[in-house]
Order: structure tokens, then sequence, then C-alpha cells
């Protein structure tokens, strides 16, 4: 009986043995799985990447049919890359598509957001959702990305000739010229930001002339309003005059003298 009993303990062992290494084979094929995923996205965050470098310098180069082409298959590839959405709108614009580039604005800015609630310090991110914002032409949101921008880096010229063309479309010429001039102060060579300057500090002339016309407009006004009461006021004084005087001419003219005493009939001296 024992050659039985010990071949039976050796088929169980083996029997055992073989789940075991199943079992265990099993956490390294999950693990192999997830780790070919995540090469997988992150071979198509790369992928994305490369195609909006490829298709920045397309648009930069003015191929723009071609940068649309590469920058639609980068917001494929990884639809969540914001800058990809970004110059998609721009050479969306480029090739005349408003409708198309105003969606691919909307969707890049949806995504900038997104992003900087992990990443607020950004300075790129929120420069390209100012100027995505000013493709839209909510020129206030693009100011406001603008100056975080500065503020986390503050020594890019474009940035500031950007918040200065933003600043231009909302009249506020003042604040326009001093970011003008800042972008010409860290990059003289930056020259199409030499003609926007010049606009604005006419335009600043034209808002200062206006508001001192209107301020010598209301002077007139004033002065004459004044003139106007103090003429009511001596018309009423004259008129009070002459109406006490009328009053007493009639007075006078109404007063009867008294009349001489008559005799009684047959009231005589005698």
């Amino acid at each position: 009986m024992k050659p039985p009993s010990i071949i039976a303990v050796i088929v169980i062992s083996a029997v055992l043995f073989s789940q075991g290494a199943c079992s265990r084979k099993k956490p390294v094929n999950a693990d192999a799985t997830a780790a070919g995923s995540v090469t997988t996205n992150e071979g198509d965050r790369s992928r994305a990447q490369a195609l909006v470098e490829s298709g920045r310098e397309l648009y930069r180069t003015d191929q723009d049919e071609k940068a649309v082409a590469a920058l639609e298959e980068a917001t494929r590839s990884d639809p969540e890359l914001a800058e990809a959405f970004f110059r998609l709108g721009l050479a969306y614009d480029a090739v005349g598509k408003e409708t198309e580039a105003e969606e691919a604005y909307k969707k890049s800015i949806e995504k900038y957001k997104k992003s900087f609630q992990t990443d607020d310090k950004d300075a790129e991110g929120h420069y390209n959702a100012g100027q995505a914002y000013a493709g839209l032409r909510l020129y206030s949101e693009a100011i406001r990305e603008y100056r975080q921008a500065i503020r986390l880096k503050a020594d890019d010229s474009d940035i500031y000739y950007d918040l200065g063309m933003a600043l231009s479309k909302l009249a506020n010429y003042d604040e326009a010229v001093t970011a003008f001039s800042k972008s010409l102060e860290i990059d003289p060579q930056n020259y199409r930001a030499e003609q926007p300057l010049e606009e604005a500090r006419e335009g600043a002339k034209r808002i200062r002339a206006g508001k001192k016309h209107q301020e010598d407009l209301l002077k007139k006004q004033q002065k004459a309003d004044e003139n106007d009461n103090a003429n009511g006021n001596s018309a009423n004084t004259n008129a009070k005059g002459s109406s006490k005087s009328n009053s007493n001419s009639k007075s006078n003219s109404n007063s009867k003298p008294k009349p001489k005493p008559t005799r009684k009939p047959g009231a005589t001296g005698q």
C-alpha cells in the first residue's frame, strides 16, 4: 500500500505546485499589461508633443494647411494636451476656418483650466490661454492671463506685446503704452511693437483731449447755469419792486378826498 500512497502524494504535490506557479504568474502578467498601457499612453503623449512642435514650425513658416493636419493628429493622439488645441486654433484662423478656430480655442481654455488646478505656475500655459481668449475676443480674460504669465516670467517681450494689444482693444491706451514700451525695453528688435506703441500714444492723446473737451463743456454749462440763476434772481427782485410801486400807485389813485360838508337846508347863520 505504501507505493500507491507515495505516488498519490507526489501527484498531489505536483498539482499544488502547478497551481501555485500559475497563481504567481498572474500578477506578473497584470503588471506587464499595466506597464504596456502606461508605455502606450506615454508614447501617445510624446507623439502628440512632437506633432505640436511640427505644427508650430509649419505654422511659423506659413504652411498652414500642413500645420492643421499635424495639429489635428496631435489632438487625437492626446485629447488632454491643451497646447495642441490652442495651436490648432491658430492654424484654423490662418486658413480662414473661424468656427473651427473658436471651438479649438474653447477646448484649449478648458484643458488649461484643468491643468492649472495642479500646476498654476505654468507661465507659457497662462500666456497661451491668454492668446486663446484673445482669439475669442474676450480681452479682459486675456489680460488676466497675460498678467499672470508676466508674474511668472517677467522678461518675455512677446507677453508684454500681446498684453498691449489686448489693452488697446479695450481702449486702455495708457496701460497699453506701458506694455509696448516694456516689450521694446526687453527686446529692442521686437519691431512689431513700434507701430502699435505709436497708435496707443495717439489713442491716449485722443482720450485726454476728449476728457478736456468734456470738462470745458461742463464748466461752460455750469457758468451758464450760474448766470441764468443770477439773472433770474435779478429779474425777480425787479419784478417785486415794480409790483410794490404799482400797488402804491393804485392805492393812491383809488383814495378819494373827503367831500366838504354841505349846509343843511335852512341852516343859515341868521
